[in-house]
C-alpha cells in the first residue's frame, strides 16, 4: 500500500488528538489485528444490515497517494452503539447523514474467520468523536469554473444533449480498478458481447495530485475518438468518496475539456450523494446520480433503438404487403379486363358466323321449298348439266351470269365445288332473277 506508515505502537484510543489516518491503521493491522484505534476517515457508504445494525464503508479522509485503488474498510455500528449516539447527539440522529463526511471514530478490530474464504479483518464502531462539514471551498471552485466557461462562451449543460437514434459506440472514462468500472460494465456487458455496442475504455485518476491532469488527458483522448469514430455518448463516472476527492471535477481545465464542442453528449455519473455538485455535473449534457444510473441511460438508448428498428421493420413489411396486394389487384383487374375483351370478341365472331349460317340455311330452305313445289312428272322442266371431269377457269362473263347458289335438291346441302357434285343428282340453281331445277350428267369424252 503506497504512502503507508506503520507506527511501532498504536496510539491510545482515549487520545482523540492523536488520531491516525486509515492507511496507517491498515498498515498496523498487518502486524496486529486485535485492538482499539482512533481513526480519521471518510464515510463512503451507510448500509442497514438488519437487527438495527448499520454497516459503514470507510475510506481515506484525504487521498493524497494518487492510487487508483485507495484503501477501504467496513465497520459495523450495532443497535446499542446507535442508541448511544442518539443519546449523545439527539434522537433524530441519522447515520445516513455521515455519507461523504469526514469523521473521527474509535474502532475495535479483530480477526474474523470466513467459511471458505480465509481470515479477514472485522471492525466495530465504539464511539463517534467528531463529524466534519462540507467545505465551502468546493462550492466556490465550482462557481468560479462555471463563470469562466460562460465568459468563454463555451456550450455546456443539459441544453446540449442530442439523443442518438442508433448508439453503436461509446466511451467511458473511469478508474481502471474502481467500482464505477464494474458497475458500468455490469449494465452494458451483454450489449457489448452481442455486438450491439462498442465501448472504448479510457482510464483516469480521480483523486490525488495527478487527478486534474489525468482527467484532462483522458477527455482529450475521448475528443479524438469522437472526431475519428463519431461516438454516440461518453460516460464519466466514479464512486463515492470524501468531499475533497471531488475537487478535480470542478477544475477549470477538466470542465473546459468536457464542454459540448469537444465531448458531445457527456453523461456524468458521480456517486457523491450528500455533497455539493461539481462543475462537471453542470457541464455534462446529462447528469446521473451514480455510475449505474449513467450506464442504465445508455442501455435504455440502445433498447429504444431496437424498439424503433422493430417498429420500422414491421411498417416496412406492412408497406411491402400492401404494395404486393395493390399490384396483385391491378394485375387481376387487367387480366379480368383482357378476358372480358377476348370473350366479347369471341361472342361477336360467333354471332357473325351464326348470322352467316342463318342466311345460308334460310336460302337452302327456300330452295328446298321451291323444289318441293315443282311438279314431279314427265312434263316437269329439267335441265341437264354435263360435268367436265377437269373443268378449267371460268371467264368474267360466265362468272357474271353464273348461279349464286347450287343446292342438292334431295338434301338441301349447298354444293360449293364441282368435285362435290355427283352424277344423276338433282340440283337447284339459284340465280339473281330466280331458281331452276337441273340434273347432273357426266360429260361424254370423244375417243379417237
Amino acid at each position: 500500500m503506497q504512502g503507508t506508515v506503520t507506527p511501532p505502537h498504536p496510539p491510545p484510543a482515549s487520545d482523540p488528538v492523536r488520531a491516525i489516518e486509515l492507511r496507517d491503521l491498515l498498515g498496523w493491522l498487518r502486524q496486529r489485528l486485535t485492538g482499539e484505534h482512533t481513526v480519521r476517515a471518510c464515510v463512503l457508504l451507510v448500509e442497514p444490515v438488519g437487527n438495527g445494525d448499520v454497516l459503514l464503508l470507510l475510506g481515506e479522509a484525504d487521498h493524497a497517494s494518487g492510487s487508483n485503488d485507495p484503501p477501504r474498510i467496513k465497520a459495523r455500528l450495532d443497535a446499542a452503539g446507535l442508541d448511544r449516539l442518539r443519546a449523545e447527539r439527539g434522537d433524530d440522529f441519522d447515520p445516513g447523514t455521515l455519507v461523504n463526511r469526514t469523521v473521527v471514530l474509535v474502532l475495535r478490530t479483530g480477526l474474523r474467520r470466513r467459511f471458505g474464504r480465509g481470515a479477514g479483518v472485522q471492525a466495530k464502531v465504539i464511539a463517534l468523536l467528531s463529524i466534519g462539514e462540507s467545505p465551502v471551498e468546493a462550492v466556490l471552485d465550482r462557481e468560479t469554473t462555471l463563470r469562466r466557461l460562460r465568459t468563454e462562451r463555451l456550450p455546456f449543460g443539459p441544453g446540449t444533449w442530442v439523443e442518438p437514434e442508433d448508439p453503436q459506440r461509446i466511451a467511458i472514462v473511469v478508474s481502471e480498478f474502481g467500482d464505477a468500472r464494474r458497475d458500468i460494465e455490469h449494465q452494458l456487458q451483454d450489449l457489448e458481447a452481442a455486438g450491439l455496442l462498442r465501448i472504448d475504455r479510457v482510464w483516469a485518476h480521480f483523486e490525488g495530485p495527478s487527478a486534474e491532469r489525468s482527467l484532462t488527458d483522458a477527455l482529450v483522448r475521448v475528443a479524438a475518438l469522437y472526431a475519428e469514430h463519431g461516438l454516440a455518448a461518453t460516460i464519466l463516472a466514479r464512486g463515492g468518496g470524501p468531499v475533497g476527492g471531488f475537487a478535480p471535477l470542478s477544475a477549470h481545465a477538466v470542465a473546459q475539456a468536457a464542454t459540448a464542442e469537444k465531448v458531445p453528449n457527456m453523461i456524468v455519473g458521480l456517486g457523491h450523494a450528500g455533497t455539493s455538485r461539481t462543475a462537471l455535473d453542470e457541464v455534462a449534457a446529462r447528469c446521473e446520480p451514480t455510475p449505474t444510473a449513467a450506464a442504465a441511460l445508455v442501455r435504455d438508448l440502445v433498447q429504444r433503438t431496437g424498439v424503433r428498428a422493430s417498429g420500422a421493420l414491421l411498417a416496412y413489411d406492412a408497406a411491402v404487403q400492401e404494395e404486393l396486394e395493390a399490384a396483385g389487384r391491378i394485375a387481376l383487374a387487367r387480366a379480368v379486363k383482357a378476358f372480358d375483351e377476348a370473350l366479347q370478341s369471341l361472342i361477336a365472331e360467333a354471332e357473325q358466323q351464326l348470322r352467316s349460317l342463318d342466311r345460308e340455311m334460310e336460302q337452302s330452305l327456300l330452295a328446298i321449298a321451291a323444289c318441293a313445289a315443282e311438279p314431279r312428272g314427265p312434263a316437269a322442266a329439267s335441265t341437264v348439266l354435263k360435268v367436265d371431269p377437269s373443268p378449267g377457269p371460268m371467264g368474267d362473263a360466265f362468272s357474271a351470269e353464273a348461279p349464286t347458289l347450287v343446292i342438292a335438291a334431295d338434301t338441301g346441302r349447298v354444293i360449293a365445288a364441282a368435285s362435290e357434285a355427283r352424277a344423276s343428282d338433282r340440283i337447284l340453281l339459284q340465280f339473281r332473277d330466280g331458281m331452276v331445277s337441273a340434273r347432273i350428267e357426266p360429260r361424254p369424252h370423244n375417243h379417237r
